[in-house]
């Protein structure tokens, strides 16, 4: 890039460069173009033509009376402002700018301070925030563990009492099917019992 700003520059100048110079600038889309915007300059430069400036005859258009006349008026009144201005700028302002910038610094410095009061105050209202949110997290997490377990208790004793009652049920039914089988065989003859 350098050796192409290098070239770019002699070509400006006026250089001549080699074929193979004028190609790597060329090939470049920046210093193509602009090495196409500096062609058209110089040629605006080449045409160029001087247009004289016409004649002005001042004495037609302004009269030289009326102007000394403004200016010896407007120009005094003008003057003495200026004068009256600058008189109360370097004199009276410096002064009340001077105490009215020592009074700005006060209260600025006073309100900083209460500032960095109030930051200080608002930075332990969050860390003691954060700190009851923690302890509040905490306890729902022990609540949250203590009810899983009583939960899971209460689930289990629930699922034993449904086996238990289950089991029962099949005993009780399994005892009626025997009596009943019971029966049947104290019912049926000897003969067909040994049939059978």
């Amino acid at each position: 890039m350098a050796s192409l700003e290098s070239l770019f520059e002699q070509w400006l100048d006026g250089k001549v460069l080699s074929d193979k110079q004028l190609q790597q600038l060329e090939n470049d889309p920046e210093y193509a173009a602009l090495m196409s915007q500096a062609q058209v300059w110089q040629q605006h430069s080449r045409d160029y033509k001087a247009v004289p400036v016409p004649i002005w005859d001042r004495q037609s258009t302004i009269s030289q009376f009326s102007a000394v006349r403004v200016f010896s008026v407007a120009g005094a009144w003008a003057v003495a402002a200026s004068v009256l201005v600058c008189s109360l700028i370097f004199l009276v302002i410096p002064q009340s700018d001077a105490q009215g910038l020592l009074a700005q610094v006060t209260k600025q410095t006073h309100l900083l301070q209460s500032q960095q009061k109030q930051i200080d105050q608002m930075q332990r209202i969050i860390t003691a925030q954060n700190q009851l949110q923690q302890q509040q997290m905490y306890q729902l997490a022990k609540e949250a563990i203590a009810t899983g377990r009583v939960e899971r208790q209460e689930d289990i004793a629930s699922l034993i009492t449904y086996i238990k009652t289950q089991r029962a049920q099949d005993q009780a039914y399994l005892r009626m099917q025997l009596n009943d089988l019971a029966e049947q065989v104290q019912e049926q003859p000897t003969a067909a019992i040994a049939k059978n």
